[in-house]
């Protein structure tokens, strides 16, 4: 809560000492543009950071607070802003299969074979992705013949389970041993919510 009296008292005597006789060496060199108070930066690797907020402090102490309370959300923004999370992204989503997401009519015959045949798809559940039951399932759970199928389609493992399945066919001991359980976390899904179905976070009634 805001103090109804200054936090600090003015001193007589200035707090900084006089400036050295010779410059001191610069630490850091200076970018081209301004940054950002607060940001969220993408890594390759994973670490946490803190973002600073800067404060702009008068020449005068005042006799009333700076500061004015916030109302929750804004406050919780703030937490959020200083607590950033610094995420690697997932380098097999960078990779989309295009020819997944091709219209049926642009498949060659053999293609089209291998979607239909060993996978189940018509062009309507080709055509609109997320309504063909096969998709539940992650590559390790497929048919001999459904794997045969993603391959011939060039979806092996790693992208059948990112762009068909979404990993939705993991335990969540599954996700946290491939890192992935970071990227639901911050969509709000715990261990219990996903393996469970206890409830689901409010991003998945959320448009993008």
């Amino acid at each position: 809560k805001p103090t109804t009296k200054p936090t600090f008292k003015p001193t007589t005597s200035p707090t900084i000492s006089p400036p050295t006789k010779s410059p001191t060496q610069t630490t850091l060199v200076p970018s081209g543009a301004p940054t950002k108070s607060v940001s969220l930066e993408i890594t390759s690797e994973f670490s946490i950071a803190s973002a600073h907020l800067t404060k702009r402090t008068s020449s005068n102490p005042t006799t009333s607070p700076t500061l004015q309370p916030l109302d929750q959300g804004y406050a919780q923004l703030l937490q959020s802003q200083n607590n950033a999370t610094l995420i690697r992204l997932n380098p097999i989503a960078q990779n989309i299969p295009l020819k997944r997401f091709m219209e049926w009519s642009l498949l060659n015959q053999t293609e089209q074979a291998y979607a239909s045949d060993d996978l189940g798809y018509s062009q309507d559940s080709w055509n609109n992705p997320g309504n063909n039951t096969v998709e539940e399932w992650s590559f390790h759970d497929l048919y001999d013949s459904e794997a045969e199928g993603a391959l011939g389609l060039g979806l092996d493992s790693e992208a059948w389970d990112c762009h068909i399945n979404h990993y939705y066919g993991y335990w969540w001991s599954d996700l946290a041993k491939n890192g992935y359980d970071v990227y639901f976390s911050i969509l709000g899904w715990d261990e219990d919510k996903w393996d469970n179905g206890s409830s689901e976070p409010e991003t998945e009634g959320m448009e993008w």
